[in-house]
């Protein structure tokens, strides 16, 4: 057992599985045969087996309709790319900005991929490596896929509001995101975009745009909510 959290419930982890308080937590299972339209590579199934891809823990915590979720990502390679999730996109929350969202890296390492869209239908993208301990901010209007980058689990936490459903369409069409990441570091870029710019900040720089600052998601979360009100209302993002 590895353990997480000790407060304000006891969570742990252990093959995949996390534990709230002695009990298995529900999960969600991202299998092959839904990511196959996002990978660099063809799938074939019949040959190489529907098997589990990273695994997601949604509500282990939750006050004020923003709940705390995690995400365990092995570190395994596929199809020439690392392993990642689907990637998805928000829906609009108020005055043409979506939901937000914040992640914490609580184990291993791993890669967000945040792309925004012009007006010309090219994509802006910021790739942010976060290693354990770290948090980072994503903005709303932006699309995003986190890679795990290392052969070890990535084992992520994240706030978000709660009650809207994520949007797919933009990485199922495309074939995922701007770039694929490859095992050996290097980056594919994804023919099916045309990519305008592409920045590389570290994670305190890219947060520090926004006026954000985070040492520890769960424990600030439960002390000060307050400091996460942008998650239901992000124009507050943009008043500090």
């Amino acid at each position: 057992m590895q353990v997480l959290y000790e407060k304000p419930a006891r969570v742990e982890l252990s093959e995949n599985q996390i534990f709230v308080d002695d009990k298995p937590h529900h999960r969600d299972v991202r299998r092959l045969s839904e990511m196959k339209d996002v990978l660099k590579g063809h799938v074939v199934l019949d040959v190489e087996g529907d098997r589990d891809m990273y695994y997601m823990y949604r509500g282990v915590f939750g006050k004020d309709g923003i709940r705390f979720d995690i995400t365990v990502i092995p570190g395994k390679e596929v199809h020439g790319e690392c392993m990642k999730t689907y990637g998805h996109a928000h829906p609009p929350a108020e005055d043409g900005l979506s939901y937000p969202e914040v992640y914490q890296v609580l184990h291993g390492s791993a890669v967000f991929l945040l792309q925004q869209a012009n007006r010309n239908r090219s994509v802006n993208v910021s790739m942010i490596r976060v290693d354990a301990g770290q948090v980072v901010l994503i903005p709303p209007n932006m699309a995003h896929v986190t890679i795990n980058p290392t052969e070890a689990t990535a084992v992520l936490a994240n706030l978000v509001a709660d009650g809207f459903d994520s949007d797919y369409s933009e990485f199922k069409e495309n074939r995922g995101a701007a770039f694929y990441y490859l095992p050996d570091g290097n980056i594919e870029q994804n023919a099916n975009y045309v990519v305008k710019n592409l920045e590389r900040p570290k994670p305190a720089e890219f947060n520090k745009r926004y006026g954000f600052t985070c040492g520890d998601l769960l424990s600030e979360f439960e002390k000060s909510p307050e400091k996460f009100a942008f998650l239901k209302k992000p124009s507050l993002l943009f008043k500090k």
